[in-house]
């Protein structure tokens, strides 16, 4: 998709449903002909606005539809997913930048929204071919359609509406043993998808961190981020924000990233979510005041990879930072003895288990690069619709907490990354020029 020189027309408001540009006549299309249907949306369909602000490329809308023909294979509610440039607008706002168009979040969704789109929905056509009993990993998705050279603007799909789910976010810090759930269901994922077929290997590859993140990673970008890391508590965050600032582009390493599991001696890449934090996340709150984990959402990010991308992502955004720094290792444990049982196969293992740990020590500073803003800017979103100033102040003080600690520990494995590969580089196993420079 080209963006041309008036820039992606994606990143314009629409005159579809809720400014989009996918319009009714749009959805009838494809739900007549992907769910052999002859029903219709009728007049006294409703659709509401859910899940804004939990992430960057859609608009997400919860269907109650008025079949204009009875069909019980028809869902009697679904969610639409649209992708939109909506969200993003309202974050770049937040960020009171002066060129909105010079953004690393503005470059994402300008060139990258209809890939991600395309391979989420790759992804969901996968799932369907999966005899697997753990139905965590995705809702049933009913209809889709994709990006191409004549469509580029119109890419959306209709999936299962998981009832009564809720999202506990950033500002919420989640208990260690919560997290079991969702990491045999990433076992299971990553197990199956050493299974994929080469025609299905190549639907799901196409992510370039380095393509959609350069700009984030810029050395302006990275002040930038660590700016918006102090604005949480300045008082409590300048300090540890200007010590890992001071690093500089040293903390970025596209190249070691991009060759882990080379560099560690891990057999193959392995399916990666690429975006598991809390907002993706639904949980069921139960009677007793526990919570159960019902649905992990939004594979926009889908693409293969190292096995602790995703794990990264999810300790350091579900987790408070202290509760993160006692029990990785041993949550990382668990994942690996969900995983082995996953595969069926000990003969078979693409990584030991401290390949895995070695895989998050060395990813953890860029999987922090990626978290740090989630703590500024789109925690700022949110917190605007607070009304409660002790809760405001009680979220305030969660996100003040998460981001220290993230921070000391970036400094912590950005050095122990930065003296390990100085010994690689001694022993000549690695050019230096695709590592750290000694």
């Amino acid at each position: 998709m080209s963006a041309g020189e008036e820039g992606s027309p994606l990143f314009k408001n629409g005159d579809g449903l809720f400014s989009t540009h996918v319009h009714l006549e749009d959805l009838q299309k494809v739900i007549g002909e992907q769910m052999n249907t002859k029903a219709e949306l009728g007049p006294n369909t409703k659709y509401t606005i859910v899940g804004d602000g939990n992430g960057f490329m859609s608009r997400v809308v919860l269907v109650d539809p008025d079949w204009t023909v009875p069909d019980e294979h028809l869902p009697k509610r679904f969610v639409l997913k649209i992708t939109s440039c909506m969200h993003v607008l309202n974050v770049l706002e937040q960020m009171n930048l002066k060129d909105k168009r010079e953004s690393a979040l503005w470059s994402i969704f300008e060139y990258e929204a209809p890939g991600l789109h395309n391979r989420e929905v790759n992804l969901y056509e996968i799932f369907g071919k999966w005899n697997i009993d753990n139905l965590l990993l995705s809702p049933k998705v009913y209809f889709s359609k994709k990006f191409d050279s004549e469509n580029l603007t119109k890419g959306f799909f209709g999936m299962e509406f998981v009832e009564d789910a809720i999202t506990r976010h950033l500002y919420i810090n989640l208990k260690p043993y919560e997290l079991h759930a969702v990491l045999k269901a990433l076992a299971i994922f990553q197990a199956e998808g050493l299974k994929l077929n080469e025609e299905e290997q190549l639907s799901v590859t196409g992510y370039d961190l380095e393509k959609i993140v350069g700009k984030m990673f810029s050395e302006s970008g990275l002040k930038s981020i660590f700016e918006q890391a102090r604005e949480i508590n300045p008082e409590e965050l300048s300090e540890v924000a200007d010590r890992v600032d001071s690093f500089g582009l040293e903390l970025v390493n596209f190249e070691l990233v991009k060759n882990l599991n080379k560099y560690l001696g891990i057999k193959n890449d392995v399916l990666v979510h690429g975006d598991l934090w809390s907002a993706n996340i639904l949980w069921n709150e139960e009677m007793d005041g526990t919570y159960s984990v019902k649905k992990i959402i939004d594979y926009q990010s889908v693409q293969l990879g190292n096995p602790a991308q995703d794990l990264v992502r999810l300790f350091t955004s579900a987790l408070s930072g202290s509760g993160r720094r006692a029990y990785w290792e041993r949550l990382l444990e668990q994942f690996y003895e969900y995983f082995l049982e996953a595969l069926e196969d000990e003969n078979n293992v693409p990584y030991t288990l401290e390949q895995l740990k070695e895989s998050y020590r060395f990813y953890f500073v860029t999987g922090s690069l990626l978290m740090l803003p989630m703590y500024g800017p789109i925690a700022k979103v949110k917190l605007s619709e607070m009304t409660d100033p002790l809760e405001i102040e009680k979220c305030r003080d969660i996100l003040t907490e998460k981001a220290e600690r993230l921070m000391e520990d970036m400094e912590h494995w950005h050095l122990y990354t930065r003296d390990t590969i100085k010994k690689w580089q001694e022993r000549s196993q690695f050019l230096p020029s695709m590592v750290y420079a000694v």
